[in-house]
């Protein structure tokens, strides 16, 4: 089973090699026990729920031993069950709140709202400096919790203010040399953990003259590529560590927005009869087919609720079952969103949720940019 705090490819990857079918469910958990009551009720809804769309007792029971794990904590349980247990658990944040309860019962998971949900979430890290040193927080893509790292400098001789006279002078260009010198160690420190998780944004609080050092001495390729952010705050106890914790959120969703935008914006550029832009499901099952497929563009629009069929490999994926190849059985259908997703997440492409027929997207609220041009469907 995969339980943690990171939603990561490999975990979603992992998903693939139960066979299914799968018990999908959303469900936002209640912290205070008085209103337990209200949310058992929820919870044995959903599973009835489940249960009439046929899926199994023994998946249903694992569920139900899951959720009274996490009955009391606080965010949205997000559970996968298949052949009688959980494969996957994470619970989301409180603010996750654009998940509602829902739950699906199929031939394969049904990922999308929570890709939706890591997709607001990039990886990006969060330093807290002074003139000793800082507190990193790393995020992984999708990450629910952070990886903590405390970075020391190397001189403990930060405090300028001393008695006067003529070293008073002395005593001040040794303090801003530690300052600079510790700032120089956490910039190194920060270019490993952004590296670290692939984040191309850097949330920075703290000293004010710190934090000047720290850019300073930031590498090029951290001053070209990646994206700063100044959020309130020190190391100190200060009272500021909640209203830095919304600003961080906010700071990491604008930059899941405009990775979104970014890509529309290709998508839209691309758009031509000899472009790499693909659009329609049938179009994106057969770039999905070929392997060609870079970047999945979906929604829970108007095709979502169609069908379509796979078989045992990355891309054995068809509109018709009689398009797979022969020795990719068993032949299995499952809705088309969950399909593509499915073949997405195994082939290596990216995956981008987007709203239901944006403007400027993709017709049936379905298609991707590809490797190269157009070939012959497979």
């Amino acid at each position: 089973m995969t339980v943690g705090n990171e939603i990561g490819t490999d975990a979603l990857r992992s998903l693939y090699a139960s066979h299914g079918p799968f018990a999908t469910v959303y469900f936002a958990l209640e912290a205070h026990p008085e209103r337990e009551l209200t949310a058992g009720a929820r919870w044995r809804d959903l599973c009835h729920r489940l249960a009439a769309h046929g899926a199994k007792r023994e998946d249903l029971a694992a569920l139900s031993l899951e959720y009274d794990v996490h009955r009391f904590e606080a965010g949205r349980l997000v559970a996968i069950a298949a052949d009688g247990a959980v494969i996957l658990s994470v619970i989301l944040p409180e603010n996750a709140d654009e998940i509602e309860d829902q739950a699906t019962w199929g031939s394969l998971p049904h990922l999308l709202p929570l890709l939706a949900w890591r997709q607001q979430h990039p990886a990006h890290v969060v330093a807290v400096v002074d003139r000793a040193g800082a507190d990193l927080q790393l995020y992984a893509d999708g990450a629910t919790a952070a990886q903590q790292v405390r970075v020391a400098g190397p001189d403990d001789e930060i405090e300028r203010n001393r008695p006067g006279g003529m070293s008073q002078m002395r005593f001040q260009h040794r303090a801003e040399d530690s300052w600079e010198h510790n700032a120089a160690a956490v910039a190194q420190a920060v270019a490993e953990a952004l590296e670290k998780v692939d984040a191309h944004t850097l949330m920075l609080a703290g000293d004010v003259r710190a934090r000047q050092y720290l850019l300073k001495h930031l590498p090029t390729w951290v001053r070209e590529r990646v994206a700063v952010h100044p959020v309130s705050g020190s190391r100190s106890a200060d009272g500021a560590q909640a209203y830095r914790a919304r600003q961080v959120e906010d700071a990491a969703r604008r930059a899941g927005r405009e990775e979104t935008e970014a890509v529309m914006s290709e998508f839209a550029e691309r758009r031509s009869p000899n472009g790499t832009a693909i659009e329609g499901g049938y179009a994106t099952l057969s770039a999905l087919a070929q392997g060609r497929l870079r970047t999945l563009l979906i929604s829970d629009g108007s095709e979502a609720h169609h069908t379509a069929w796979f078989g045992t490999g990355p891309t054995d994926v068809a509109g018709r079952r009689g398009d797979l190849p022969a020795d990719a059985s068993p032949h299995v259908r499952g809705e088309l969103v969950d399909v593509a997703v499915r073949a997405a997440v195994l082939s290596g492409a990216a995956i981008r949720v987007i709203d239901p027929e944006p403007a400027g997207g993709p017709s049936q609220g379905i298609g991707g940019l590809c490797r190269y041009a157009r070939t012959s469907a497979k």
